[in-house]
């Protein structure tokens, strides 16, 4: 195992993974299960991405509204899964997480699933308290699926390990096997703890940056990114509340520039910036000159 906590700032990631000879014939693919916020819509989802690696959905990144049916279109398998991640726990990233656990009842899982996501505050629970609150035996929301959690009767085929990630200046990998590595970042959304996500994988560089208002990010140095999706939640002239809590498309540009990313896919599109592309395009590419999409539920990239 290569496993150490470890920081980003100021150099390259190194990982384990990149000698792996699976890695000659890989491909490696985020999908989009949600593109959305969360306003109700009739075509997108709130937040959720899906990592894909050699045809198996290997990583669950948040599971906002609408989520669990997008999973359903994908095609994807519970069994595969390595790892939950989540940002934060607005509904709109979360919402859906307990439809998937009912669901995958009737799959054919059998390791434990651990669940990684922030620490808690006096607005958010930490993972550890929202898993308990979902499913815990003695006073969970959905305490009848406390099998998967903490029930002293196994009658279910696998266990939710949740993993509170902590307060921390420091970006430090939290997960990691022959196939992947994971890393968080501590980032500032509001007053809401949250976390920013590096996944590498045969010498591929994926970043999510949640919701966030950009900092955080400045603790962030990387040689080459591959694919960061970057939520496009506010446009360029938005009011200060919600630039407290999310990056104008000049910032996403200027971390973009920072982290050399080569695609840029823009996510988290709400009411006030669709129909706002070509402006938020212009302004990113003051910073950014690299290529520029903009998500849309199931989109594979």
């Amino acid at each position: 195992m290569c496993f150490e906590q470890r920081s980003l700032l100021s150099f390259a990631l190194n990982t384990c993974n990149a000698e792996n000879p699976n890695c000659h014939a890989s491909k490696l693919q985020v999908q989009i299960l949600g593109s959305g916020g969360p306003e109700l819509t009739i075509n997108r989802a709130s937040s959720s991405y899906l990592v894909w690696l050699n045809g198996k959905a290997i990583v669950l990144v948040d599971a906002g509204g609408g989520s669990s049916f997008r999973y359903g279109q994908s095609m994807a398998e519970w069994k595969d899964l390595k790892t939950v991640l989540f940002t934060h726990f607005h509904a709109d990233h979360s919402g859906d997480f307990a439809a998937m656990i009912k669901a995958s009842w009737f799959g054919e899982r059998q390791e434990n699933l651990p669940v990684f996501g922030p620490y808690g505050n006096n607005f958010m629970p930490s993972t550890t308290e929202f898993i308990t609150a979902l499913f815990g035996h003695n006073s969970g929301g959905f305490k009848y699926l406390s099998d998967f959690y903490d029930h002293k009767d196994e009658i279910a085929s696998y266990r939710l390990i949740p993993h509170d990630i902590q307060n921390s200046k420091h970006t430090h990998e939290i997960f990691q096997d022959n196939d992947i590595n994971i890393f968080a970042l501590q980032v500032q959304h509001g007053p809401i703890p949250a976390f920013a996500y590096v996944i590498k994988s045969c010498n591929k560089t994926l970043v999510f940056s949640g919701d966030t208002n950009g900092i955080g990010f400045e603790n962030l140095t990387l040689e080459k990114t591959d694919l960061f999706i970057a939520h496009n939640a506010i446009p360029e002239n938005a009011g200060p509340i919600a630039k407290s809590l999310h990056m104008t498309p000049t910032q996403i540009g200027k971390i973009a520039q920072q982290l050399k990313v080569e695609k840029l896919i823009l996510s988290h599109r709400m009411n006030r910036t669709l129909g706002k592309e070509f402006q938020s395009t212009e302004n990113i590419k003051k910073y950014f000159h690299g290529t520029i999409k903009f998500a849309d539920d199931l989109d594979k990239y």
